[in-house]
């Protein structure tokens, strides 16, 4: 019942430069207050109840980072700063508080708590904007184990649609080099996107292409790239962007869904965790294999194999229904 209390905490510690500033070495209570103009008695109970929790840890008198502490501070190439950050913003927060609304009347409780969707209001908001994008980027860090389950040999276009800032592409391109890349995203993430994936673009190996991908995808793609955008959407916009897939594919083609997709039998938590803020965020969902089967049957296309990745994430290889 107290989760939401713990995240506060360590998004604020965050926030004020706790954590940063013990990444550069230990420090006692006293000097770290002074140092960055905090309250001493307020500080230490932050960092005991920190301790607690696993973020921090005491030694003679001095904190310093455990090692999830450390992937806490902002530039760590994890990112976790910037997750925390947008976990913990009122984007974020004011629709948790309209979960009831979305329960009650199948509405999503963003719509309810912002009146509209999450990312007509992104393109209102940039600040909140180029806070979504870091913190998405972050919580994809497992896109980059993709080339590692999945042989993209002999590939010649794969299209990533809805790429965020880029890194799952990157690493696509890295792991094949005869590879030409699309990454098809809104402007706010391609801006990110650019400074990623420079050099490929540098080398005539890959296009960033503003669009709307429900109203078309680009075509004659060997592999289209979805992670983590599936989820984010409901059924008939799902199935319509797999039908743009299919449509557009080139002979052989395949769709790759990377997400977290729940097992017909079994509850993993996390999972499920984030099956509900997609109901408080979004018309969609986490939906189950046979959810994504019926979904991809819709389309013209079948479940070739599922892969696993970190995190509870799984990749589905999807790929044409065989003709009779």
């Amino acid at each position: 019942m107290t989760g939401a209390w713990v995240s506060r905490a360590v998004a604020t510690a965050v926030e004020l430069g706790v954590l940063d500033r013990l990444g550069e070495g230990p420090a006692d209570t006293g000097s770290l207050a002074e140092g960055l103009g905090l309250h001493p008695d307020r500080l230490d109970r932050l960092l005991r109840l920190l301790a607690a929790v696993g973020v921090v840890r005491e030694r003679d008198g001095r904190h310093e980072p455990t090692r999830v502490g450390s992937h806490l501070r902002r530039g760590h190439p994890s990112g976790m700063a910037e997750l925390a950050l947008l976990y913990d913003s009122d984007m974020f927060g004011d629709s948790w508080e309209h979960l009831a609304d979305a329960v009650r009347t199948g509405r999503t409780a963003f719509g309810e708590a912002h009146g509209t969707d999450v990312f007509s209001y992104l393109e209102r908001h940039p600040r909140d904007a180029e806070l979504y994008t870091a913190g998405m980027a972050a919580g994809g860090r497992f896109s980059t184990r993709i080339p590692d389950v999945y042989d993209f040999g002999g590939v010649r276009t794969v299209v990533d649609l809805g790429g965020g800032d880029g890194e799952l592409l990157a690493a696509v391109l890295a792991a094949a080099p005869g590879a030409h890349g699309v990454l098809v995203e809104r402007p706010a993430a391609l801006a990110a996107a650019r400074e990623r994936l420079g050099a490929f673009a540098d080398a005539g190996r890959c296009d960033l292409v503003e669009a709307d991908f429900r109203e078309g995808v680009p075509e004659g793609a060997d592999v289209y790239l979805l992670s983590r955008v599936l989820h984010n959407w409901s059924d008939e916009d799902a199935r319509g962007l797999l039908r743009h897939c299919r449509r557009s594919m080139a002979p052989g083609g395949r769709v790759l869904v990377a997400e977290r997709i729940l097992p017909d039998e079994g509850r993993p938590w996390l999972s499920l965790v984030l099956d509900v803020h997609m109901m408080v965020m979004t018309p969609g969902a986490e939906r189950t294999e046979r959810g994504y089967e019926e979904l991809l049957r819709s389309a013209g296309l079948t479940t070739r194999e599922i892969l696993d990745l970190p995190l509870e994430m799984r990749l589905l290889v999807a790929g044409p229904v065989p003709q009779p």
